[in-house]
């Protein structure tokens, strides 16, 4: 038997996982491997046939319609990642009532003037989502803290609604609760509108990266959490961890956290160098990130064994990735990138991004143009920023991602690489983005290839 193109990673268990361009993986033992290497895969070896269906393998009669089917299967994976499935990002307010340690944004005072949207923009805004993207709309209304113009939020609900359709559309509004009243509640009870909130840990971890002026960060997001959850459902919040220096020392403090308001959904994730959170002394390298990451699963996983159905989504994002063949809705883990193909932003100031990210640099980079152009008029195309980072974003063909296992699964960050290193390639030896990234299939992948509790749970987050 012939061997086919793939590239391999050993695992920490003495499994090794290979895949090639199609998307298809497999683990095999070292003495398969060195079958495969030396190209001379034995017919009637008991994982023969296994291989030969996955295209690692093809006999002399077949290698030539194998070699097809690969090149097939790769550009078909290949479209897929280019379709655009947008999440629509709108930012009403660039104010903010809390000064986050970690901010990615750049926020403003609460006070300040000159950073709201203006509402004869709207109209605009929901005519260009109507173009750019199809029903059912994904729209995320960010900020700054939103609800500090909730009366914004509002007409962008009533717009999408008149224009969109009722049924057409879904919204989240990224928050940190604190000005959730009463009022916003009854108004939302009625309409598919979700949250998001941040929630780190503990309250004295909390509040030292979220802080508010009367300390209150914790105890408000809780407070939120409480009302969304007694008067709209578990299904209407979700949170996002983010994890700092402080934090990694206490992993089990986030599990508490969650199971103390009734959540068993977490989304965690590790600070990203953007905004104020590149210069602040709380970042940590990935190796502690894993350390910590591997007691917080021992803990998620001794929950799900007392009957407590607590699932990280991180973890099930990167096992969906490898599993579930066509699941690319995470921007993070697309090549090309998920810049524009994957979310679109409409800032308080009139201009469009093809992502946050985007928005973030052109904060810290103001000479440059990272924009495509006021709402009205937008072009991604005449940017030469987005033709070029887009171009810049084929993993497949990026030294360090074409001989990477992880690369049919993984995505690029052409943002993340100019933050960091002035272009949008960067050097994997030293992505914290690749590191993050590959350890997390890593340990995944170390676990679930093997029997045991902890392959179990796995298994059945990677294919809901």
């Amino acid at each position: 038997m012939n061997t086919m193109p793939f590239n391999f990673d050993r695992l920490s268990n003495g499994n090794v996982f290979i895949s090639n361009l199609a998307g298809f993986h497999s683990f095999v033992d070292n003495t398969e491997l060195n079958l495969l290497a030396e190209n001379n895969f034995p017919a009637e070896h008991h994982t023969a046939r296994l291989l030969e269906s996955r295209l690692f393998i093809a006999d002399d009669a077949s290698e030539s319609v194998s070699k097809a089917s690969l090149s097939s299967a790769f550009a078909r994976r290949l479209m897929n990642e280019l379709a655009v499935r947008p999440i629509f990002m709108i930012v009403p307010t660039l104010r903010c009532d809390h000064t986050c340690k970690y901010c990615q944004v750049s926020r403003a005072s609460a006070t300040a003037d000159g950073y709201d949207l203006n509402p004869e923009l709207i109209p605009q805004i929901i005519t260009a989502i109507k173009k750019l993207g199809a029903a059912p709309y994904k729209i995320e209304v960010q900020g700054g803290e939103p609800l500090l113009r909730f009366d914004l939020v509002q007409k962008i609900y009533e717009e999408c609604e008149s224009a969109l359709g009722i049924d057409a559309f879904e919204m989240v509004i990224a928050t940190s609760l604190s000005l959730l009243d009463a009022r916003i509640v009854a108004w939302v009870k009625e309409r598919n509108i979700t949250f998001s909130v941040s929630l780190d840990g503990n309250e004295a971890i909390h509040n030292k990266n979220r802080i508010l002026t009367d300390f209150q960060a914790h105890s408000k997001a809780v407070k939120g959490i409480q009302k969304i959850t007694d008067k709209l459902g578990k299904g209407r919040i979700s949170t996002v961890t983010t994890v700092t220096k402080e934090l990694t020392k206490e992993p089990t403090s986030i599990v508490e956290a969650h199971l103390s308001l009734g959540l068993t959904d977490m989304f965690i994730r590790p600070v990203s160098p953007y905004g104020f959170a590149q210069k602040q002394s709380f970042t940590f390298s990935m190796p502690e990130y894993f350390e910590f990451y591997r007691e917080l699963m021992q803990e998620v996983l001794l929950q799900n064994q007392k009957g407590i159905p607590l699932v990280e989504h991180s973890a099930s994002i990167h096992l969906k990735r490898i599993f579930n063949p066509g699941f690319s809705g995470y921007a993070d883990l697309k090549s090309p990138s998920g810049l524009v193909l994957n979310c679109i932003l409409f800032n308080y100031d009139g201009k469009v991004y093809g992502s946050d990210e985007s928005r973030m640099l052109q904060k810290v980079n103001p000479e440059a143009d990272f924009s495509a152009g006021e709402f009205a008029s937008l072009s991604f195309s005449r940017n030469a920023y987005y033709r070029s980072s887009l171009a810049s974003s084929f993993n497949f063909a990026m030294p360090g991602c074409d001989t990477c296992a992880y690369q049919p699964f993984c995505g690029a960050d052409p943002c993340q690489n100019i933050s960091v290193y002035g272009e949008p390639v960067g050097d994997k030896s030293r992505s914290t983005f690749c590191q993050y990234h590959k350890g997390m299939f890593r340990f995944l992948l170390d676990e679930i290839s093997q029997d045991g509790p902890m392959a179990e749970m796995l298994k059945g987050w990677a294919y809901v």
